[in-house]
């Protein structure tokens, strides 16, 4: 793991998620819901988290951060904001997707694991991961009732999906559903950190593309009317 100062970040859910990795270790991370978005408070919480750590700016030599899937304007925003830095830095970057990182953050696991995130209009957005947080499927929106088609044991699952679908994914999965604690529900802006931080210097880049897995609504609408 490279000795550089990490400032990573997380807003593709309704948990804003920022954190500093220094030397390897995680040094401050605030994690809070969100309400009625990101864009307000994002920059404060940064500047908090570099307050707390005593660190300038200009000691950060990596942004990391979630490319989702989630929240279309969410991962704007995250996105949006930390291209910003890092041209500002003059820094490179790191995206990670948020599936691979919450699937990260409850390693080592007894069990094979499936984050599973709202993806709205009655759909999870999932992916399948090896007990050892290997990707194992992509990641997909579905209908809550449709994952059984993914899963044939025993398998942990974690995310902000949960209560609203807990009783479909345990009618459909039986004894293979297995609900992690609600603290795991949420990325956690230190594991894309320490993600990011493993990753090879030749992969790092200048610019990171959202995860969106589904269109937005607006592209939809834009289809819907061309057809018509």
């Amino acid at each position: 793991m490279r000795p550089v100062n990490c400032l990573a970040l997380d807003t593709s859910t309704n948990c804003l998620s920022v954190a500093l990795v220094k030397d390897g270790s995680l040094a401050c991370e605030t994690s809070l819901q969100v309400r009625s978005g990101h864009g307000g408070i994002l920059l404060p919480i940064i500047d908090r988290v570099l307050e707390r750590t005593h660190t300038g700016r200009n000691e950060i030599g990596l942004i990391a951060v979630g490319t989702g899937p989630g929240s279309f304007t969410g991962l704007r925003i995250g996105i949006a904001t930390a291209k910003g830095l890092a041209m500002a830095l003059g820094c490179p970057m790191a995206g990670i997707p948020t599936l691979d990182a919450m699937a990260q953050g409850v390693c080592p696991s007894p069990m094979q694991i499936m984050p599973v995130l709202d993806a709205k209009k009655g759909e999870l957005f999932c992916a399948l991961y090896g007990s050892d947080g290997s990707r194992i499927t992509v990641p997909v929106n579905i209908r809550p009732a449709k994952i059984a088609a993914l899963v044939d044991k025993d398998t942990l699952f974690v995310g902000n999906g949960l209560p609203l679908y807990r009783d479909a994914l345990k009618e459909s999965l039986q004894g293979f559903f297995h609900e992690g604690p609600a603290h795991q529900w949420h990325p956690r802006a230190a594991v894309i950190g320490l993600m990011a931080l493993a990753l090879p210097s030749e992969s790092l880049t200048a610019d990171v593309l959202p995860l969106y897995v589904r269109a937005s609504d607006a592209t939809l609408l834009l289809e819907k009317i061309g057809k018509g």
